[in-house]
């Protein structure tokens, strides 16, 4: 396949890379490593410091997502980039669908998130009347994807992480950032911080502190 890619290797000797999106602390550090070795320097401080705060995120934050349950859905790049992280997170994706058919989307999904338990549904051309129908039995905490999964998420009463396209209920939907350490640190403190307001508002005395 002819892509900007094998061009420049072609034409140019420049070496072709095949990473996944970025997302996360695993596959953000083979993008910048990547990126390190074809430069021939070391990643710029500002991206290790960016590193360095997602951490630290990531520890505060673990007892509030540890262990949650997360339908996840969307192209299939963007559903293997968030899989990887959720597992990265201690989130169990009990559902990763796509309405693609590349007939390489587990084998891809599992090889980026190694973590992600056997019994989790993979599933390809699966369509959103599929995943509403399948999703009661799966008992999720959250959703992520696009807006399409509003009206499930609304019917069992859990947030929805909206990320990818269309994001057409919300403004900013273009802006919203998940690539790289600094994407993934916004992306988490979203699904942290959804997380404590269900908590917060379920509580009989709507505690101020958490």
């Amino acid at each position: 396949t002819k892509t900007g890619g094998t061009v420049l290797q072609n034409k140019f000797s420049i070496p072709r890379q095949l990473l996944g999106l970025p997302m996360g602390i695993r596959e953000s550090d083979a993008f910048f490593n990547a990126l390190a070795e074809i430069a021939g320097r070391e990643t710029p401080t500002k991206y290790q410091r960016e590193r360095g705060r997602l951490v630290d995120s990531l520890i505060d934050g673990h007892k509030y997502v540890f262990e949650k349950r997360a339908i996840v859905y969307g192209e299939e790049d963007l559903v293997i980039g968030l899989t990887s992280f959720l597992c990265e997170i201690g989130v169990t994706p009990v559902l990763c669908a796509t309405g693609g058919h590349s007939k390489q989307f587990e084998k891809a999904l599992r090889k980026a998130a190694p973590s992600l338990p056997a019994e989790s549904l993979v599933k390809e051309r699966f369509d959103f009347a599929e995943i509403a129908e399948i999703a009661p039995s799966l008992k999720p905490d959250f959703l992520i994807g696009s807006s399409k999964g509003y009206h499930t998420a609304r019917e069992l009463k859990v947030p929805l992480i909206r990320v990818g396209f269309p994001i057409h209920d919300r403004i900013g939907g273009q802006r919203v950032l998940h690539l790289g350490y600094r994407g993934a640190q916004e992306l988490y403190d979203h699904i942290v911080n959804a997380l404590l307001e269900v908590k917060q508002e379920s509580s009989t005395v709507g505690y101020a502190y958490l």
